[in-house]
């Protein structure tokens, strides 16, 4: 156990620095490394499904790589890569619904975190940061309350170690996080973030991440499996790390557009 801690915190140390590089350092660092990070969840997700790695895979992270630079420059076209590359899944894994899914899985995450990251050249990265600092402090407060409490489980047949009080915790912590965090971008740099939006917001999105965790345990025990590769020491893969940013990055995403959009 504490062997695994450590590996866990120096996988830490070593990919949070570039995590927050690439998103201060903006384009194509941070394009670049959402490629990246969806061409490997495509090469995870086949190998969690067939146990191998064919054209299935090569067609999921062609798709994610495309969309991580297209989605820049025209978010309408990189919609169309993500259904194009849906379809050819299809047809290429011969006809099988769950690698098929994996097209809307990983594309379109990347697809909102591509929107995220470009909707405002002088406010995306606040939002990247804010999006990674309320789904971190979920995992953090949720673990840290769900060891020191326990108490009831929230799904206990699909993920057996996730509890109210750690989702309470989680939602502790990421609130936490936002306030210091909006502070810190009002007063330091001048910026308008709405303190009690972004609160909400980070309960919300603290629910999302957790049904995001939840889901990705639901499918890796469909499929009989305890990570979805070894690529991270003491984390498991990109997937096990990111599971609960899949989900909320899209609702993010669509909440941005929405706001820009002048429907609220």
């Amino acid at each position: 156990m504490k062997s695994n801690l450590f590996l866990r915190i120096v996988s830490a140390v070593v990919l949070a620095p570039l995590v927050l590089f690439s998103i201060f350092y903006g384009q194509p660092a941070y394009n670049l490394l959402v490629a990246v990070a969806g061409a490997t969840m495509a090469w995870e997700w086949e190998n969690m499904i067939s146990s191998k790695t064919s054209a299935v895979a090569l067609i999921l992270a062609t798709g994610a790589v495309i969309i991580s630079f297209l989605g820049a420059i025209n978010p309408v076209w990189a919609l169309g890569v993500v259904l194009a590359t849906a379809v050819l899944t299809y047809f290429k894994s011969g006809k099988k619904m769950l690698l098929t899914f994996g097209a809307f899985y990983i594309c379109l995450p990347i697809f909102s975190l591509i929107y995220i990251g470009n909707i405002n050249m002088e406010y995306s990265y606040g939002w990247i940061l804010w999006l990674l600092i309320v789904v971190w402090a979920t995992d953090i407060g949720g673990y840290v309350f769900g060891k020191s409490i326990g108490g009831p489980k929230i799904a206990p047949k699909i993920s057996p170690k996730k509890t109210w009080a750690g989702l309470l915790g989680g939602m502790f912590f990421s609130c936490l996080a936002t306030y210091a965090f909006v502070k810190l971008m009002n007063e330091g740099y001048a910026w308008d973030f709405s303190m009690k939006y972004l609160l909400a917001g980070a309960a919300i999105m603290t629910v999302i991440s957790q049904i995001g965790d939840i889901f990705e345990s639901k499918i890796k025990r469909h499929l009989n499996i305890k990570d979805s590769s070894n690529l991270i020491p003491g984390h498991g893969g990109i997937f096990d790390r990111v599971d609960g940013l899949l989900f909320a990055a899209p609702v993010l995403a669509f909440v941005l557009y929405l706001t820009n959009t002048g429907v609220f």
